[in-house]
């Protein structure tokens, strides 16, 4: 069975990978189609990673090493 450290990093990957796409969409969009890239999804696909950053720094100081 996984413990509550190998979840929380899990949970760290998948939302790392999850915004990197995004950015990489965000990228795609500037260079082809001219449109700005700190638009609002943007800002708020950084904004949910660095509280999924703030939730599992949290929860992986809670947990047992």
């Amino acid at each position: 069975m996984m413990d509550k450290r190998k979840i929380w990093l899990i949970l760290l990957a998948i939302s790392a990978m999850i915004t990197l796409l995004g950015l990489g969409f965000s990228a795609y969009n500037f260079y082809v189609f001219d449109k700005p890239f700190l638009n609002s999804t943007t800002k708020g696909l950084l904004s949910a990673f660095f509280f999924t950053l703030i939730i599992i720094s949290l929860g992986l100081s809670k947990t047992k090493r």
